[in-house]
């Protein structure tokens, strides 16, 4: 790929993953379930994923080239322009990119360090018998796969994480809740595990270590983070009477943990963040008061998934026409070779559209700007 190539495929995408996040905040607006929303989200860093899959390795429409009415020495002004703007882009990225995955990989470590100086906590021992069945009915408590409880003093926040097991972590101070308020904090995080939200927040991290440099993707982790917490937040309570309990159990744990240092940075803790336990609370507040929003459409989660998918489909033909080298011949660009190649080994031909070789056309380009440089004194004489 070249550096003009890297240049169009980074503005192309950075529109493309725009779009679909817009997407997805308007189609989240039209389901009524915050748990479908959050599934929502999940469908939506997968779909971003891969679609920087599709834009590397498959063929792209190119209905427009604007560089065909440009004179020579203009495209080779324009072209040495692109070339040093794909290289500082490329170089920027890419160390953007290895930095934020070596913080993703450290903090993954840290937290798997952590649960290793957890100890062991059997809940049934500070829940009603009668809460634990209702658990083991709503949760997955038993099999292979169970969850397990670890409780630690290192910690002021409850969380969940899930690298190989599912793990819910309790600070030591509040095995001696009440029974009803440390119920909460068990369905809260239950929900979280059963709600796939670890894998949410793999898939989100891969999409911000790629896209580190976009603000809409920042902002998506934002949305994407407030609507798990209000999926749980719903699952945690089973009437609108233990909102206020609910509130005060949250307002415990925050008080605490301004006390108290926290050796853990994970997003899925039960109580970070001042501004989304802000939102949290008037989102509460608003159950209380039957303030339900009133949907004029409403979307089922396949169907919003599925919209979503089309809008992606849609989404993938948009391509600017940036790389001034592009062949003007194809309305199709030439199929990557990586992928043509695997393709050929199984009998299959791409060869449906002109062959276009973009690296020969920029030396041709080049020595032909070089070439009127060098006969251009001989001419003045």
């Amino acid at each position: 790929m070249s550096s003009t190539q890297f240049l169009e495929l980074v503005v192309s995408l950075t529109v493309q993953v725009s779009i679909v996040i817009i997407a997805t905040h308007w189609l989240g607006r039209l389901v009524e379930s915050e748990r479908v929303q959050s599934r929502l989200w999940t469908v939506c860093y997968g779909i971003l994923l891969s679609l920087i899959l599709v834009s590397v390795l498959l063929p792209h429409p190119r209905f427009l080239n604007p560089w065909n009415q440009l004179s020579t020495n203009h495209a080779s002004t324009l072209l040495s322009i692109e070339m040093q703007m794909g290289r500082f882009l490329f170089w920027i990225w890419l160390g953007g990119t290895v930095l934020s995955l070596m913080v993703f990989l450290f903090r993954a470590w840290q937290v798997n360090r952590f649960l290793k100086s957890c100890q062991p906590v059997e809940i049934s021992e500070y829940i009603s018998a009668e809460a634990l069945d209702e658990l083991s009915q709503k949760f997955k408590l038993s099999g292979k796969q169970q969850v397990r409880f670890l409780t630690t003093t290192r910690l002021s926040s409850p969380f969940c994480s899930q690298l190989h097991y599912p793990y819910i972590i309790i600070p030591e101070y509040l095995l001696d809740f009440e029974p009803q308020k440390f119920n909460f904090i068990i369905r809260h995080e239950l929900e979280h595990l059963q709600t796939g939200h670890p894998l949410q927040l793999f898939l989100q991290r891969l999409v911000e270590v790629i896209f580190w440099f976009h603000p809409m993707v920042w902002w998506a982790s934002q949305q994407s983070a407030l609507c798990r917490e209000f999926a749980c937040d719903e699952a945690a309570i089973q009437t609108p009477q233990e909102i206020a309990q609910y509130l005060r159990t949250l307002l415990t744990i925050i008080e605490y943990g301004a006390t108290q240092p926290d050796e853990t940075h994970t997003p899925l803790a039960f109580g970070r963040g001042q501004s989304m336990i802000a939102s949290r609370a008037r989102r509460l507040t608003q159950i209380a008061q039957n303030h339900k929003t009133d949907y004029r459409i409403s979307l089922s989660g396949s169907l919003a998934s599925v919209s979503l998918v089309l809008a992606t489909l849609l989404t993938a033909f948009i391509w600017l026409p940036v790389d001034v080298l592009a062949s003007p011949r194809a309305n199709w660009s030439p199929w990557p070779t990586w992928s043509a190649d695997a393709l050929h080994d199984f009998g299959v031909s791409v060869h449906d559209f002109e062959t276009y070789n973009g690296r020969m056309e920029l030396h041709e380009l080049l020595q032909h700007n070089s070439t009127r440089h060098n006969v251009s004194p001989d001419v003045t004489r």
